[in-house]
């Protein structure tokens, strides 16, 4: 089960190459802000050229678009 704080890795499919394979993205190093009712809140820092920005991005675990997560 994850909770608030955790840190986690997330694998997601964002499509299909030309002979049909899923292209999958990984997100490193992210906060689970909160886990709902299959519903996945996460946040995960990108440097920029005058900082750092906060990106927070939410999953449906059930969604075949999902893939999974790793425990950091």
């Amino acid at each position: 089960m994850l909770s608030k704080g955790d840190m986690v890795s997330v694998t997601y499919r964002v499509g299909w190459d030309q002979s049909g394979q899923a292209i999958l993205e990984t997100l490193e190093d992210c906060t689970v802000e909160k886990y709902k009712d299959g519903i996945l809140i996460v946040s995960y820092a990108v440097k920029k050229d005058d900082g750092i920005e906060i990106i927070s991005r939410t999953f449906d675990v059930n969604s075949p678009e999902f893939v999974g997560t790793v425990n950091l």
